[in-house]
């Protein structure tokens, strides 16, 4: 009977909820790495992949990929996929938008909060038995500060209604895809020029899609423009923006520090300045990966994968336009 079965490859294991879904119902192949060989290698045969975040599924794992019909991410992000190659051979892409995104507001609240109340430096240095360190005077609050967001959708907007009600912060906004210079809507001011939501803020935090029109959206120019007492908060892309940049505005002093979840190159090579700098928080691409959230993200994309199977067209296909 299990020849009769539809195959699908998981790129890496996934939470339990999702397993649920297709035991007993699909073949499942779980890829021993995610190498471009192993995945060019797995996909010959197989019906469906559910792609994690740090796997990717190239123009030349699709070309053998001669009966593959869903790509399922467990995620809102499709840059690990080739979107046209996908598309060309008819191949449904689907993804999750919205499902992560109370986490990942709740990741970049933390860093916000650890930023201005210097949390792993505080814990460092009491540590060390560093008791007059509370003398320095370091901390800041949060009410009446600025937060400037590049990208206003699930993810931003969350992070801002945090803010605001929370801790009366003003929020500045910037999102080429919603912008109009000048108009509040939901206590966010927005603004037509990027440049001037990161002169005018306190935190900057980064909440765009990895596309080769972010591709290092936030410049040496732009960090430039940045408060010298100003915090640079990345839980995006680390594509979005120049690494090599940043590593030296936080050198030399540009900006006050910067809090990150993702990288240029994902882990980060292990001689990259930002693992040794101070005035740096670093998570390892986590912020979406809470015990609750992994359970969601699991569930949705198996689920993509059991409604196709079953006759029915999954709820998120981003390149429905194309082939539905």
């Amino acid at each position: 009977m299990r020849s009769c079965m539809k195959k699908v490859l998981l790129s890496q294991p996934i939470h339990e909820a999702g397993m649920k879904l297709l035991k007993g119902k699909v073949e499942i192949i779980i890829a021993p790495d995610t190498s471009e060989v192993t995945m060019r290698k797995l996909c010959r045969d197989v019906h469906a992949v559910i792609l994690r975040t740090t796997s990717r599924v190239s123009k030349g794992v699709i070309a053998q990929a001669k009966i593959l019909q869903i790509i399922s991410r467990t995620g809102a992000g499709v840059d690990n996929v080739d979107v046209r190659a996908a598309t060309k051979g008819g191949i449904l892409l689907c993804n999750l938008p919205g499902v992560n995104s109370l986490s990942v507001a709740e990741h970049t609240v933390a860093f916000i909060l650890s930023l201005a109340k210097r949390l792993p430096f505080m814990d460092k240095w009491t540590r060390q038995g560093n008791w007059s360190s509370r003398n320095r005077y370091e901390t800041a609050d949060l009410k009446g500060k600025v937060l400037g967001l590049i990208g206003v959708g699930n993810i931003g907007s969350r992070v801002a209604r945090i803010c605001q009600g929370a801790f009366g912060m003003d929020i500045l906004g910037y999102d080429p895809f919603i912008s109009h210079g000048g108009e509040t809507k939901d206590g966010i001011q927005f603004c037509s020029d990027i440049g001037q939501v990161l002169q005018e803020a306190d935190f900057v935090s980064v909440h765009v899609a990895g596309t080769a029109q972010t591709h290092n959206l936030i410049s040496w120019n732009l960090l430039c423009r940045m408060k010298r007492s100003a915090y640079f908060i990345n839980t995006s892309r680390g594509g979005v923006i120049d690494e090599k940049a940043l590593i030296k505005a936080l050198r030399e002093g540009k900006i006050a520090g910067a809090a990150l979840d993702v990288f240029s190159e994902e882990p980060p090579f292990r001689n990259n300045p930002l693992l040794k700098m101070e005035n740096v928080i670093l998570s390892p691409h986590s912020a979406s990966l809470t015990k609750e959230c992994v359970a969601r993200l699991a569930s949705g994309a198996a689920q993509a994968v059991f409604d196709l199977f079953s006759g029915r067209l999954p709820k998120n296909i981003f390149n429905r336009k194309e082939l539905v």
